[in-house]
């Protein structure tokens, strides 16, 4: 259950940033510590009274979660993999919003209905622009506007390869989801650092 409940809390991390901003890093790491603490006491009794497989199985188990949880933490494009097909029906009712034309919204967009909101942590959509014609759908899943912003995007047909404008920064599409959704991140390449 901890092993969970710590995965679980890992993908949802940036969910945590938008609400508790400069507490985030130590509340994580201070996390992380209780976690490793939780698995040493669940040990603990297993390691005194069991087998020494049943000992090796249980204290690999713990590895793997914690291990698995801070993998996450570090590799946001991993994180989004896991997060979005963990709430595929959202991301899926998501892609059916209406989005008003780019630039005539508010800056982060429209708000969601309050049962998609796990869909992006500030609970909104936007419009980054037209692929083949259609307006891209975009929920951030980061967004910090002075560094970074990575998301989700929405396509209609395969994305032109961009850049799009994620808040005054390049996004390009990296990875392909379904359904029409994209894992969207910083464009990398120099001709890209002069679009910014």
């Amino acid at each position: 259950m901890a092993a969970v409940i710590s995965i679980l809390l890992t993908l949802h991390a940036e969910f945590f940033l938008h609400w508790i901003w400069v507490l985030y890093l130590p509340l994580f790491a201070f996390g992380y510590l209780i976690l490793v603490f939780v698995f040493g006491v669940l040990l603990w009794p297993v390691a005194r009274r069991s087998s020494r497989a049943l000992s090796v199985a249980a204290s690999a188990l713990a590895a793997v979660s914690v291990g698995g949880s801070l993998f996450l933490f570090i590799d946001t494009e991993a994180s989004g993999w896991a997060r979005f097909w963990l709430e595929y029906p959202a991301f899926a009712a998501a892609a059916t919003v209406e989005v008003p034309e780019h630039g005539e919204a508010d800056l982060y967009g429209i708000e969601l209905p309050r049962h998609l909101c796990v869909v992006a942590p500030n609970c909104r959509i936007t419009n980054l622009g037209d692929s083949n014609g259609a307006p891209i759908r975009y929920a951030a899943d980061y967004i910090d506007v002075f560094e970074d912003t990575y998301g989700y995007g929405h396509f209609v047909g395969t994305p032109e390869p961009g850049p799009y404008n994620g808040f005054g920064i390049p996004l390009c599409p990296s990875m392909e989801l379904t359904g029409g959704w994209w894992w969207l991140e910083r464009c990398d390449g120099p001709e890209y650092e002069r679009a910014r």
